[in-house]
């Protein structure tokens, strides 16, 4: 058994996204499942969501910083140590952090397009390269921001990387493929951003997440630019 963990900042939110990701790969899914539909194990720890397909059985569940989610959260995992076939995801909402807080508003889409041609193809200089998938990545969220602003999600709103690529795809703005090359991309962009200045980045997967981010650029563009 092992533990994901993502983050983002809404509980309700949070299970939406989750339900609706899961549904969206072929999983059957049950948000606060009755005893009857937990195995034996389980019954007594009511998790959040459980998401089950050929074999594969996930349990989802939403961690915030009360005493009592931490209690939850280390008897599930001790409750699926060592079971074929269970996995835990770990979910953390709802976390405080002083450091940062998000600016009033984020940049101009046109800002971000002049912001975006300046970047040269991958080149033989890697720590140029990292630098420049950096900010790359920083325009690819801003694009993601822009984008879901049309769906009613504010767009200075602290979200998480990982939560706003699964926003893009469960509303329909990217497919599966954009969204397995951006899962990649935030791969490395969080190695990078981590520490890890030894990360390659991989030359043809500079190029997608910089096609990635003209097509979130040019899509808004040409919908707010329309009469």
């Amino acid at each position: 058994m092992t533990a994901d963990v993502d983050l983002v900042t809404s509980e309700a939110e949070a299970i939406r996204q989750y339900a609706e990701w899961y549904a969206r790969q072929g999983y059957q899914v049950s948000v606060d499942p009755s005893p009857r539909e937990l195995p034996e194990f389980l019954r007594t720890l009511a998790p959040d969501m459980i998401a089950q397909r050929d074999g594969e059985n996930i349990v989802v569940e939403m961690k915030t910083s009360s005493p009592a989610s931490f209690e939850t959260i280390q008897r599930l995992a001790r409750a699926l140590e060592h079971r074929a076939g269970w996995k835990l995801q770990v979910v953390y909402v709802d976390l405080a952090d002083p450091e940062w807080q998000p600016p009033p508003r984020l940049p101009e889409i046109k800002e971000l397009s002049a912001r975006l041609d300046l970047i040269g193809p991958a080149s033989g200089d890697e720590d140029q390269n990292r630098l420049e998938f950096l900010l790359l990545w920083s325009i690819i969220e801003a694009a993601a921001r822009h984008r879901l602003a049309a769906r009613k999600v504010p767009p200075t709103s602290r979200i998480s990387s990982s939560a706003l690529l699964k926003m893009l795809l469960t509303e329909g703005i990217i497919e599966e493929d954009a969204y397995s090359v951006l899962r990649r991309g935030l791969a490395a962009r969080n190695a990078i951003a981590h520490g890890f200045l030894n990360q390659t980045v991989d030359v043809a997967l500079f190029e997608q997440i910089r096609g990635a981010a003209q097509r979130l650029l040019g899509a808004r563009r040409a919908v707010t630019s329309a009469p």
